[in-house]
């Protein structure tokens, strides 16, 4: 990545980039908090300091999400719903699904999430080795989601494989175009599951969406299958992502993770600290409604501004020592989830999942421990940051009943 004035050679897919953008981040901040990058679809302007992406989210009337917030586009020509609009219909959509995200509602799944952790643990428990991400961190966000859906939970890996197999490949990866044909036919079960239920009400969020109005109307069908798209999407992909960067970071910290395990009262604020520390959404874009000026540089109305979250959640004016996990920090006012209209409605969720997941890690498998030399870490990280594959050890145990 080289920097000039205000323009930089800068690819967020770039590989070298992926396995450490903390360090590209830390140069943007020093030398270049606004700058252009030229790459993809004619260029598009980065943000990686706190105060410039927290402003840009906050000002929906002059930043719009009503767009293709990827870099570059995705060229999918449908929306995720209510992440790709601007208010009033962003507070509209989230209005209609703020039951299945209710803190009562998490609160209620909390036993099943604990029971699938439990399960996905017991399939490993006893051959004292698995491996991390497709063992543990696969199940348990692709059977929330699913069953968030209203569908059978054996349907979790068709959802994950369709989400996963598109966002963890590069733009100019071969793959990425099948990958894109798994994302559609995935849709094309939603708005099955659509067709199904305007006939056929069921207790699924296809037909409380169906019963449901925005505005005063009832909403279409691609309204419909955008807000369910973005559930399953947001419910597989960032949990995912997270659950492997905090297991992988706690091998590195064994005295943490040593405190946890004494103290699980510890855990909710590491995992408030690791979503800080390694967010897995890297950024989304923006597109200026006219003309505007950020850190001195004018940018111009209809070019895309990519918010980095990852930098900002690393600002030294914020953050004291960010490149440090410290889960005793007095404030914590990470962009992990967003701010503003579209922070992450399922943020709660997220949490409960990633602090459930920890728990019963740490009380079954405590001792175990990543195989670093054959980690597999993402090759592209222009959306989410992960890790692939992390093979693992520890003592073997038995298992678990699993259901009680």
């Amino acid at each position: 990545m080289s920097t000039v004035a205000g323009r930089q050679d800068f690819d967020p897919h770039d590989p070298e980039y992926a396995l450490n953008p903390w360090e590209h981040f830390k140069r943007l901040r020093a030398e270049c908090p606004v700058s252009h990058s030229d790459r993809y679809d004619g260029g598009f302007w980065i943000l990686s300091k706190y105060e410039d992406v927290k402003a840009v989210s906050l000002d929906p009337e002059r930043f719009s999400s009503d767009g293709d917030l990827m870099v570059p586009s995705t060229h999918m020509g449908w929306k995720l719903l209510p992440i790709q609009c601007d208010p009033p219909l962003t507070t509209e959509y989230r209005r209609v699904i703020n039951h299945v995200f209710h803190v009562r509602a998490v609160r209620e799944l909390e036993p099943l999430v604990r029971r699938w952790t439990v399960e996905a643990i017991d399939g490993f428990s006893e051959r004292g080795t698995c491996d991390l991400v497709p063992e543990l961190a696969y199940p348990v966000p692709a059977k929330v989601t699913t069953h968030l859906m209203g569908w059978p939970v054996d349907e979790w890996e068709t959802v994950l494989h369709a989400i996963k197999d598109f966002t963890t490949r590069a733009p100019d990866e071969p793959e990425r175009a099948e990958a894109l044909g798994g994302v559609e036919s995935l849709r094309a079960r939603v708005i099955e599951n659509v067709e199904l239920r305007r006939h056929e009400r069921g207790d699924d969020l296809a037909s409380h969406l169906l019963a449901a109005e925005v505005e005063g109307r009832p909403l279409t069908r691609d309204e419909i299958v955008g807000v369910m798209m973005m559930v399953i999407f947001g419910g597989v992909d960032t949990t995912v992502a997270s659950i492997g960067n905090m297991l992988h970071y706690l091998d590195l910290d064994r005295e943490l993770r040593s405190k946890l395990i004494a103290d699980p009262a510890l855990i909710p604020a590491a995992v408030e600290e690791l979503l800080r520390y390694e967010p897995p959404i890297q950024g989304f874009a923006r597109i200026p409604t006219r003309p505007c000026v950020l850190g001195g540089e004018k940018i111009p109305a209809g070019e895309k501004v990519l918010m980095l979250f990852g930098s900002a959640n690393h600002d030294e004016d914020v953050f004291e020592s960010p490149g440090e996990v410290r889960i005793d920090r007095p404030s914590n006012p990470h962009l992990t989830f967003g701010v503003g209209v579209h922070r992450c409605q399922g943020a709660t969720l997220a949490r409960m999942e990633l602090r459930v997941v920890l728990e019963e890690v740490l009380r079954r498998i405590p001792d175990y421990r990543i195989r670093h030399d054959e980690v597999v870490h993402t090759h592209t990280a222009g959306t989410i940051f992960e890790r692939l594959s992390l093979p693992a050890t520890f003592a073997p145990r038995p298992q678990l009943d699993s259901a009680a």
